[in-house]
């Protein structure tokens, strides 16, 4: 139950996160269509190409931790049926 609680502390701090990255990459994107300047536009090509990475490695981490949390709470799950199986019956 602790290490559930753990992970979806760690998922709420990974989306704040992602959030805030996808807000970023979308003011990139907005100063990109106004922009008319090469190098001003080379400039934020290059800055969205890092936060595009950002959001994928955080993406990726995000994938990895709803995974884990499914499989805690099937575990849960399973061992709370198995215990109500066992329980004696009145």
């Amino acid at each position: 139950m602790q290490k559930i609680n753990e992970l979806r502390e760690e998922k709420k701090k990974v989306d704040e996160k992602y959030s805030s990255i996808k807000e970023e990459e979308n003011k990139i994107y907005d100063e990109i269509r106004q922009c008319r300047d090469m190098y001003k536009y080379d400039r934020l090509q290059m800055r969205l190409n890092v936060i595009s990475n950002q959001r994928r490695a955080i993406e990726q981490k995000l994938q990895e931790i709803e995974k884990k949390l499914r499989g805690y709470e099937e575990e849960l799950e399973r061992v709370k049926r198995r215990i109500e199986y066992l329980k004696p019956k009145r």
